[in-house]
């Protein structure tokens, strides 16, 4: 791809997404509309950009998802899942308990593995879930990977990035080839197209923020107004998840750092008329957390369901 094309690739996706990609993401944006070009027939990068450049919104609104859909995995940073179960939860729960309300924002899901992660470890903390008003919004710029996630069919190597034996088991159901949902998670999450330089009209309050590894693609100035804007979507002491080792500039103006945390941050709830309680979670820094052993779904049928059946026959 030559420079002037990167360029005005580059250019694109700041205008229309906000992010503020540098030489330094040149493979990626290659690897991307190589793929795009490949898939939609063209000869060239340069025959894509030669028509971009006549202004075609459907044609730049399909080249910004493309170039702006972000790698994803079930449990991706395994540690922080399990802390975010373990110890954010179940404070979460005892602060909501007379409500029975939670919701959650997973900002930036691609393709969803996020927000069904988060439904998984609430599902696992919750007795009496059915109880319970649980609404987590997944939302991205992508149009094509909301649909995926809205569908929430995943194939054997998505499955297995993530995810151990039981949570398959438990979570997902076999359709021909592909691994879907279950209905149990579906009820929990619901997924929506957003660009993050749009005003939030919603008047929607989330306890939780999840937006790990998205900031860090815009500018300084953009950062900012993001914040700001999902600032006024939490109350006093709501939490925020950022990419762990994720340093935002002027994350102070909004949030404090939660202590013993890596990457989590309360809300100063600046609007808050009465104040909300704040969450008790100060801990010890933290400390590694082993992976699970994942399996190959590839062979869970032969190894588990069917010996299951196996079982249930000779009672």
């Amino acid at each position: 791809m030559r420079k002037q094309d990167f360029d005005f690739l580059v250019n694109l996706l700041r205008q229309h997404a906000g992010w503020d990609f540098n030489e330094g993401q040149y493979f990626v944006v290659d690897k991307r509309i190589s793929n795009f070009i490949r898939e939609k027939g063209y000869a060239s990068v340069e025959e894509l950009v030669a028509e971009l450049r006549l202004g075609a919104k459907p044609l730049v609104a399909q080249v910004v998802e493309n170039l702006a859909l972000s790698d994803t995995s079930f449990f991706r940073n395994y540690d922080v899942f399990q802390r975010f179960e373990n110890t954010v939860l179940p404070n979460l729960r005892e602060n909501n308990r007379a409500a029975k309300r939670l919701r959650i924002w997973s900002v930036g899901c691609s393709t969803g593995q996020e927000a069904y992660s988060i439904a998984m470890c609430i599902h696992r903390q919750f007795l009496g879930l059915k109880e319970w008003n649980i609404n987590i919004v997944g939302s991205d710029i992508s149009s094509t990977a909301i649909s995926k996630a809205q569908r929430g069919l995943y194939n054997n190597f998505e499955i297995q990035t993530g995810l151990n034996a039981k949570d398959i088991l438990n979570y997902f159901h076999k359709e021909d080839d592909m691994w879907s949902v279950n209905d149990e998670l579906r009820r929990m999450v619901e997924f929506r197209r957003y660009n993050l330089l749009q005003e939030i009209t919603q008047g929607e309050m989330f306890e939780i923020i999840f937006c790990r590894n998205v900031l860090r693609f815009f500018t300084p100035e953009r950062q900012r107004e993001i914040l700001s804007r999902l600032s006024k979507r939490q109350n006093r002491g709501g939490v925020l998840y950022l990419g762990k080792n994720e340093h935002i500039t002027g994350i102070d103006e909004f949030y404090d750092r939660l202590s013993g945390f890596n990457g989590v941050y309360m809300a100063k709830g600046i609007r808050e008329t009465i104040e909300k309680p704040r969450l008790a979670m100060s801990m010890p820094e933290e400390e590694v957390v082993a992976m699970p052993r994942f399996v190959r779904p590839d062979g869970l049928l032969s190894r588990q369901i069917l010996g299951r059946k196996d079982d249930e026959h000779g009672q």
